[in-house]
């Protein structure tokens, strides 16, 4: 079912809590893809109702920027996921005249993606969407890193009574994640991005073999991106709990990497969260790429 608007998806959230249910939610912009399916699938197996959001939350966006959403295919991919009630709603009810409550998190929205990621406003857009809909759990992928790490605190920090579950990054078998931003990027195009993968995960394999300092896993990694079409921007080693620059790598820690095409910044990460992790890596869910354009 698809309710159009705050009000009618709190009376929906309310006659459910009223009955005991549990609640598993997906905080999403809209354009949905496989990424978010997996979120979905997750939130409906493991709760009795899955609640999809669907806001292209404006704090997030450029300045008179817009965002490509169709609300109706987005509608027809969460039902099909499982999702119980899908919510939409727009800027009017979001943000009223006189909205001035943001999640502040220190700097620690600058430290992973630098101040163009809008990070701390992707935060206060997922902690406004748990303090509405009140989930036993709300689902999270690990491709956005950054925010499921801050959301998973703000959650403990404020209190709130909701389980945050991170989901395995959705990857084409190349190694790209699937991501919004890359829906309007050819076959070609994915091919040649997929090298950024590549240095991540060697940088993983050599701290695997006993290689410690930062500075020269960076340097041996960044030596395997041959980008031609692509601009690339940084690879960072990163501490999973402060998201500062690490000169001798130890647990937990974020090996994160960007390069930009078309005008935008493409991100990829992985996270090592314990030593499991390390020595298999990450355990990402993979799918076929679209095909040749």
């Amino acid at each position: 079912m698809h309710l159009a608007g705050l009000s009618a998806g709190k009376a929906f959230i309310r006659e459910v809590a009223r009955t005991g249910q549990t609640i598993g939610t997906v905080h999403t912009l809209g354009a949905l893809h496989l990424g978010h399916a997996e979120l979905i699938r997750r939130a409906a197996v493991e709760n009795d109702v899955a609640i999809v959001t669907v806001y292209p939350n404006k704090i997030q966006l450029r300045p008179g920027g817009s965002y490509d959403f169709n609300l109706d295919d987005d509608i027809g991919l969460a039902l099909r996921s499982g999702a119980t009630a899908v919510i939409s709603s727009n800027d009017t009810e979001m943000f009223p005249p006189g909205y001035r409550t943001f999640v502040s998190q220190g700097d620690y929205h600058l430290r992973l993606d630098g101040p163009e990621a809008c990070l701390k406003e992707a935060v206060t857009g997922a902690v406004r969407w748990i303090c509405y809909a009140r989930p036993t759990r709300s689902y999270f992928g690990l491709k956005d890193i950054g925010q499921a790490i801050l959301v998973k605190r703000a959650v403990a920090d404020l209190l709130l009574d909701c389980e945050i579950r991170f989901v395995p990054t959705v990857r084409y078998k190349n190694g790209v994640p699937i991501s919004s931003r890359l829906r309007r990027f050819s076959r070609s195009e994915l091919d040649e991005l997929s090298c950024l993968f590549t240095a991540l995960n060697h940088l993983r394999e050599e701290i695997v073999r006993g290689e410690s300092s930062v500075k020269d896993l960076v340097a041996s990694a960044t030596s395997q991106i041959k980008f031609r079409r692509f601009k690339f921007d940084f690879l960072r080693i990163v501490g999973a709990d402060s998201f500062e620059d690490l000169e001798q790598v130890k647990l937990p820690f974020i090996i994160i990497g960007a390069a930009t095409a078309h005008g935008l910044r493409v991100f990829d990460n992985i996270y090592v969260p314990d030593q499991d992790t390390l020595q298999n890596g990450a355990p990402d869910l993979w799918i076929d790429l679209p095909e040749r354009s």
